[in-house]
């Protein structure tokens, strides 16, 4: 019994999940399938699915008929007994109390109803009319004997006795109209005036007639019947009486048991109805057919190895373009230089391409370079910021350390000495000087030198190796405090007096960030370049340096962003910058044939 227990809800579940029940558009067909292993168990269970959907069907169809037929047969049975034993009840107790009833018709005149009434009842309003008609009868013999006795008054004293028979009639008539307004014919009561009324006219004949001739005798005789009538009468209307209190008493148990013998009889009356309105309903034929049987398939469905190759495929690159838009949406760092404007407010002044530190200065002396192509264009973005024409002083700086900012300097120092100008490049990161990386100083003598006291800065301006045509002067030896070198005001004096000897001073300045050397030197400037590091400038980082620079006054004209590369080819920047790599070499041959300088 356990392991029944368990493998029930299993089968159940299995029957559940792999049945499969699907509506066909536009008609009343449904087709059902069930999956399986085995192809002839798939077919057996569908098509029992649809026999068993077929009983119950069926079931749910007429099984509320059979068991409304069933309560109704035993709420029949039921008060079947309760009204026979009602009934018993009232015969037992109208036996055992002498109680007789007989049916009279109603008071209100409906005929085709009759009411229920005692025998005593019904003998004492016969007995009453009877008396009540004595008593007219009584009084008119003894009204015509005291009009006869005194027949010697004269006629004038018979019409007085006429006149007051006359008088009592019209009096009867008025209740008797009263009445009939009220009650049918056959109530007793009418009747009995009714009586009275007739005797009232016979006497008032007679009385007419005694007048002339009449015999005292004759009515004596009559007086002493209708008294002798009246008082047998009311003996037994006296009788009657109290035999009717009594049974009035015992009528009021009755009377209970009739109501319920009545109440009984109305339910059972309508519960036999409703039973004959069912009547007896057959299981008929469902309205539920199985158009088609399931058939043993021919061989599987599932499997299909192309449709999960493909859902493969779909779904990897849906994980993939997921992951990829999750890492661009987290990643904090330039990706797209176009963002420069957006959240810095900058003009974005050039894009520099990634470049091997090797290759680099060799790159800058080719103008046929991607390198030298950006540069050239960063060298025109910069004039075209700054109303049209180069700067004569401008500094080149970014917000932290290794983004470029030195071969910038030295870029744009370069490329305005090929177009014929004076330009002195002067490296005041006195920190972390990196010219020397892309130029040939072999000296110790530089700007930490002049600010400490030295006053010839002429003396310390070199030549540019390898790069050519324009003058440097180096860092110098590494301080114990830039800042306060910077802040001397010897830097402006000296800023004025090259300005004067050449064309254009750029500036290598230190970093933003952290340091407080770029943004003191800044307002000395007629201008300053931001380098932004692609995939490596955060941009927390930017916009903090940003907003110094902005404080302190500085001419802020652009951005460059440097080293991009592949991960930025998506928005159309990396590799192929420019002219490209493959129209670089076409220049670069056409250049070797032509014999013309590199």
């Amino acid at each position: 019994m356990p392991e029944n227990a368990d493998i029930e809800p299993a089968l159940a579940g299995t029957l559940l999940n792999n049945v499969s029940i699907t509506p066909i558009i536009n008609s009343t067909l449904v087709d059902i399938s069930f999956s399986s292993p085995d192809p002839q168990v798939s077919a057996r269970i569908a098509n029992a699915w649809a026999d068993a959907y077929i009983a119950e069907n069926l079931d749910r169809r007429f099984g509320a008929t059979r068991d409304a037929r069933s309560s109704l047969e035993e709420q029949l049975q039921q008060y079947r007994q309760r009204l026979e034993e009602a009934e018993r009840a009232v015969i037992a107790y109208a036996t055992a109390q002498g109680l007789v009833s007989i049916d009279v018709p109603r008071e209100d005149g409906d005929s085709a109803g009759t009411a229920s009434q005692t025998l005593v009842a019904t003998e004492l309003a016969a007995f009453n009319s009877a008396l009540q008609q004595a008593t007219t009868q009584r009084i008119a013999a003894e009204a015509a004997l005291a009009a006869r006795s005194g027949a010697n008054a004269g006629s004038t004293e018979a019409s007085a006795t006429a006149d007051a028979l006359r008088a009592r009639r019209a009096e009867l008539q008025v209740e008797l109209a009263e009445l009939r307004s009220r009650f049918s014919p056959s109530y007793p009561p009418v009747q009995a005036l009714q009586v009275q009324i007739d005797e009232l006219e016979r006497a008032i004949r007679e009385e007419q007639a005694g007048a002339q001739s009449g015999s005292q005798s004759r009515l004596r005789a009559n007086y002493n019947e209708a008294l002798a009538a009246e008082q047998r009468l009311q003996a037994q209307v006296n009788r009657l009486q109290a035999n009717y209190t009594d049974q009035r008493q015992d009528s009021v148990e009755y009377n209970i048991l009739q109501r319920e013998v009545d109440t009984n009889r109305e339910i059972y009356a309508g519960l036999l109805q409703r039973y004959r309105e069912i009547g007896v309903v057959g299981v008929g034929e469902s309205n539920v057919l199985v158009v088609d049987p399931a058939q043993v398939p021919g061989g599987p469905y599932t499997p299909s190895l192309i449709r999960n190759l493909l859902i493969a495929l779909v779904a990897g690159l849906v994980v993939v373009i997921l992951g990829l838009y999750a890492y661009d949406f987290l990643n904090q760092t330039l990706r797209d230089p176009r963002q420069v404007r957006d959240r810095l407010g900058l003009n974005l002044l050039a894009n520099i391409p990634r470049i091997d530190e090797g290759d680099i200065v060799e790159e800058l002396q080719h103008s046929y370079s991607e390198l030298y192509e950006a540069y050239f264009s960063l060298t025109s973005s910069v004039a075209f910021a700054a109303g049209g024409s180069m700067p004569r002083s401008l500094m080149i700086t970014s917000s932290q350390p290794g983004e470029g900012k030195s071969l910038t300097a030295v870029a744009i120092a370069y490329l305005l000495a090929r177009q014929g100008k004076k330009v002195l490049l002067v490296d005041v990161d006195l920190r972390k000087s990196g010219v020397g990386k892309y130029l040939s100083i072999d000296t110790a003598q530089g700007m930490s030198q002049y600010h400490m006291g030295k006053d010839d800065w002429r003396s310390m301006v070199l030549p540019s190796t390898p790069l050519e045509d324009f003058h440097v002067i180096p860092a110098g030896r590494k301080p114990l405090s830039a800042a306060e070198l910077l802040s001397s005001g010897r830097f402006q004096r000296m800023l004025d007096e090259a300005e004067a000897e050449y064309d254009h001073v750029v500036i290598d300045a230190p970093p933003v960030l952290g340091l407080v050397d770029a943004p003191m030197i800044a307002p000395s400037l007629d201008g300053v370049v931001l380098v932004i590091e692609a995939n490596g400038g955060k941009w927390r980082h930017l916009e903090s340096a940003v907003s110094r620079l902005r404080a302190s006054n500085a001419e802020l004209l652009g951005a460059a962003v440097t080293k991009l590369d592949e991960r930025n080819a998506m928005y159309g920047y990396g590799y192929g910058y420019g002219y490209g790599y493959g129209y670089g070499h076409d220049r670069k041959k056409e250049g070797e044939e032509e014999g013309l300088p590199a």
